[in-house]
């Protein structure tokens, strides 16, 4: 038996096909729903499934803080996390990634690999298939040297932990914009411990964003990577994997036929590099800006951050 904890706000479109997937997994699993207020039927549809549904405030939701609420309601030492809009590509994805985390003694979370639903455009299709490819791998602190900080990249909208690895670095950081599954990535490397990517569990799981949205996302993105500086500080700079991502882009666009859209590529690419350097520096900005800038205004509003 594991444990499966999913966030969820507003998710009525999407809940119903991830319930029904979920229901048909090859492994036990009790699942936990913690729902942040939701105003449509989201609480109505898990009512219908055997789910432990947990109710929290809208204005306390944080990333960090509600997995690390899911944790403790968990029975299970095994605990995976996803998102509401993460699709189960087959029966047989969740015992996958269990077996990937308990494939070595030393892995302490397993991430699976997310592929882009049918309908999603050329930039959010390349995103998925570059940070997510079809070969396995384990990475450890050895591997520091030649992969910098995408040793400790990682996604927990589909992720197994070992609960008791997971209380070992103190849970994730209850007071982050996101990127709470890379701060803890990043402990169990640093501390010894392996982050493992199994390439054969899969999920859908894809975004197509626009310009002011990749803006507000790197914007959040370089807030966390300065907030979380201390431990991502022994990983080499973002900055540096955002060029290569930039260049194996425009191959992409080219060889698949794209060629036209290069010159709004880099229309984004710029939004993308502006946003980051600018939530970088953050603590300069007023309150009520970082509310407008950023994919997450509640969490500004936080009574320790208001001004």
């Amino acid at each position: 038996m594991v444990s499966v904890v999913i966030p969820t706000y507003n998710a009525a479109p999407v809940l119903p096909a991830l319930l029904d997937s979920l229901h048909q997994q090859t492994i036990q699993h009790e699942l936990i729903i913690i729902d942040s207020e939701s105003k449509d039927d989201t609480q109505a549809i898990a009512s219908q499934w055997d789910v432990r549904l947990v109710q929290i405030e809208k204005a306390s939701f944080n990333h960090g803080a509600s997995r690390n609420l899911g944790s403790r309601l968990a029975k299970h030492d095994i605990i995976i996390f996803m998102t509401q809009d993460a699709l189960p590509a087959s029966s047989d994805t969740l015992e996958r990634l269990v077996k990937m985390l308990n494939s070595q003694g030393n892995i302490a979370m397993a991430y699976g690999r997310q592929i882009p639903y049918v309908e999603t455009g050329i930039l959010g299709r390349f995103a998925r298939l570059t940070n997510y490819p079809d070969c396995s791998m384990i990475k450890t602190k050895a591997l520091i040297p030649k992969m910098g900080i995408k040793t400790c990249s990682c996604s927990n909208s589909f992720a197994a932990y070992h609960k008791t690895d997971l209380e070992s670095v103190g849970g994730f950081p209850s007071d982050t914009i996101l990127g709470e599954d890379v701060s803890v990535a990043a402990r169990f490397i640093l501390q010894g411990k392996a982050v493992a990517y199994c390439a054969e569990s899969k999920v859908f799981h894809s975004h197509d964003y626009t310009v002011v949205e990749e803006f507000k996302r790197y914007f959040d993105i370089g807030v966390f990577h300065h907030e979380q500086r201390a431990i991502l500080g022994e990983f080499s700079r973002a900055e540096s994997e955002g060029f290569k991502y930039i260049i194996q882009e425009w191959k992409y666009l080219i060889r698949n036929g794209y060629k036209t859209l290069i010159p709004a590529q880099l229309v984004r690419t710029l939004a993308k590099y502006v946003g980051y350097k600018i939530g970088r520096n953050e603590e300069r900005l007023p309150v009520s800006l970082k509310c407008r800038i950023s994919m997450h205004p509640n969490f500004w509003l936080n009574s320790s951050r208001v001004e």
